[in-house]
């Protein structure tokens, strides 16, 4: 069985010091076999939240221009907060 969505981003931001979304999204589409502009949204959201919730931070942002638009995208960092709260959970 595999972890929901937000305890596999948290996983993954544990694993490194930090990560751009695109990496993160790359490596959910991956885990889960999910692709499309709605998944990816689905992901932004989660991080979105996680991030409102204290348990990741962003430290950088930047406008990415790609296939012709332009996105903003974030640099995570797993709070010490999150990692906490991992070790509560049995996530990490």
């Amino acid at each position: 069985m595999k972890l929901h969505q937000k305890g596999f981003l948290l996983v993954a931001l544990s694993k490194v010091d930090s990560l751009w979304d695109q990496s993160l999204i790359a490596q959910t589409f991956e885990e889960y076999g999910s692709a499309g502009e709605y998944a990816e949204n689905t992901i932004r959201i989660a991080l979105d939240e996680l991030a409102a919730g204290g348990l990741i931070t962003r430290l950088e942002e930047k406008l990415d221009i790609h296939n012709g638009g332009h996105k903003l995208v974030f640099k995570y960092q797993l709070s010490d907060f999150g990692r906490s709260r991992m070790q509560d959970t049995g996530l990490i």
